[in-house]
């Protein structure tokens, strides 16, 4: 267990570094919005990280609660995704800042949702609540879905900015298509680690009746 809050935290660092170069980087390009944006969503990730390492050492005094052992691997795969939804965030940056593309408040704040579902799901992971698995569940195969759907076919809804438009349409380069394909496997793993976890549940509860 000391092993793995230790990886968390680590994990949880290597999150808040990833914002913090992307701070940078929109400081850098003249984007104070952006910037702005991405520091409020380090801080959210430094007090939700805070908050579950707080909670997800309490004793296994509830049988319906999800047991010990599955919380840190659970909030260490979210937290994974998350780390991945963050390089992809990047790699955004990197586009724009090739195409002289300033990311405009509209888009910043509909960019916020990507990281709700895997924040909330490791929230409830550390909480010990049997929803955090249906959340993970969901989120994985939500976030491969919606990354391949918007860069494969481009956006029904219109509030992406350039990103309206397909990966084909803008030609990227082989190192979007990378992180893009990575994103949608990891989401896609998450999912099925995520369901392994509620079957093991499952039939720990089937054990107690």
């Amino acid at each position: 267990m000391k092993k793995e809050k230790i990886t968390t935290i680590i994990m949880l660092i290597i999150l808040l570094v990833i914002e913090a170069i992307s701070v940078f980087r929109m400081i850098g390009g003249h984007q104070p919005i952006a910037a702005t944006a991405h520091t409020l969503i380090g801080v959210a990730f430094l007090l939700c990280g805070i908050y579950a390492l707080k909670v997800a050492n309490k004793p296994d005094n509830n049988p319906m609660d999800i047991r010990a052992s599955f919380v840190y691997p659970m909030i260490m795969a979210n937290l994974f995704m998350l780390i991945v939804i963050a390089i992809h965030d990047m790699d955004h940056m990197r586009q724009a800042m090739e195409w002289g593309y300033v990311f405009t408040p509209q888009l910043l704040m509909v960019n916020l949702i990507v990281y709700i579902p895997n924040t909330l799901s490791f929230i409830l992971i550390a909480k010990r609540k049997f929803a955090g698995i249906w959340a993970s569940i969901i989120s994985g195969v939500l976030i491969a879905g919606a990354f391949l759907k918007l860069h494969l076919l481009g956006a029904t809804i219109k509030v992406w900015g350039p990103w309206n438009r397909s990966f084909f349409a803008l030609h990227v380069d082989s190192l979007s298509w990378w992180i893009l394909a990575f994103t949608a496997i990891f989401g896609v793993l998450l999912s099925m680690y995520s369901c392994y976890i509620l079957g093991r549940e499952f039939q720990r509860r089937d054990q107690l009746k």
